[in-house]
């Protein structure tokens, strides 16, 4: 979730290609570059999106989201789950209450493919918003080129706009 990460990958996947089909480096480098300049405006785009949240203190649904918010600034006051191996218990879900209410958080999210009861139990007699459910990993998205560019603003508009209100 961090498309500075994406430009490496992109360089590495094009030298790798290069290595196996010497005739056709060329090309592969090139549509890296192009692709790289796609996530270098996208990067962009995301920033503008994203700026309104400024320091917002926010709850993720797991612990997935840290090289998004180091990248853009993100305050990740706490999450649901602290893995996707088990569910939270009583316990967990009271602690992040507690830890809501102490980070004066602003918004929780939901996410594609995780139970929506434990946001409603944790944000139940709170101020805390709920924003729109979350797809980090783009199953409700359609294959394709598109598919990174779409999840990555998709999720920043959700955030935006459960923080502007």
């Amino acid at each position: 979730m961090n498309t500075g990460n994406v430009a490496v990958w992109l360089n590495l996947i094009a030298e790798e290609l290069a290595d196996h089909a010497p005739d056709h480096a060329d090309t592969f480098r090139a549509n890296a570059a192009a692709a790289i300049a796609q996530i270098t405006s996208l990067t962009a785009e995301i920033d503008t999106i994203l700026e309104p949240v400024g320091t917002a203190p926010l709850v993720k649904f797991h612990d997935a989201y840290g090289y998004l918010a180091d990248q853009f600034g993100l305050n990740i006051a706490g999450t649901i789950a602290l893995g996707d191996a088990a569910a939270p218990g009583a316990q967990r879900l009271a602690e992040l209450r507690a830890q809501l209410r102490d980070a004066g958080a602003v918004c929780i999210f939901p996410e594609v493919n995780h139970s929506s009861r434990y946001v409603d139990v944790v944000v139940e007699g709170t101020d805390v918003g709920v924003g729109a459910e979350l797809d980090p990993a783009g199953v409700l998205l359609e294959p394709g080129a598109d598919l990174y560019p779409t999840l990555m603003r998709n999720m920043a508009q959700a955030i935006a706009d459960c923080v502007t209100g």
